[in-house]
């Protein structure tokens, strides 16, 4: 884990965070980071880290908290251009026979 995170990446967090609490309510941990990760690809910094990152700013706010990996399924983390969430198409391996 890193600890010298950049200004820009804590400012996005936090923007991030408070986005995602005017919009529903509610912060989804995961999706939330995603949407930051992307947003900050050139700093390398992992999806554990950001996600440590957003927790700890919704913990400081006192917002209520989600941990839904289904989210990243959505289009952008998110949601669409119009505030509504996008389905992704989702191809999930179905077991093989055993015979």
């Amino acid at each position: 884990m890193r600890y010298n995170y950049s200004t820009q990446l804590r400012g996005d967090v936090s923007s991030a965070v408070l986005m995602a609490f005017k919009k529903t309510g509610i912060v989804n941990i995961t999706a939330v980071a995603e949407h930051v990760r992307v947003k900050n690809l050139a700093e390398n910094v992992a999806l554990e880290d950001i996600e440590y990152l957003v927790l700890q700013a919704a913990q400081l706010i006192g917002v209520a908290i989600e941990f839904d990996g289904m989210a990243g399924m959505f289009v952008d983390g998110l949601a669409g251009e119009d505030g509504e969430r996008l389905n992704a198409s989702v191809d999930l391996p179905h077991p093989a026979s055993l015979q």
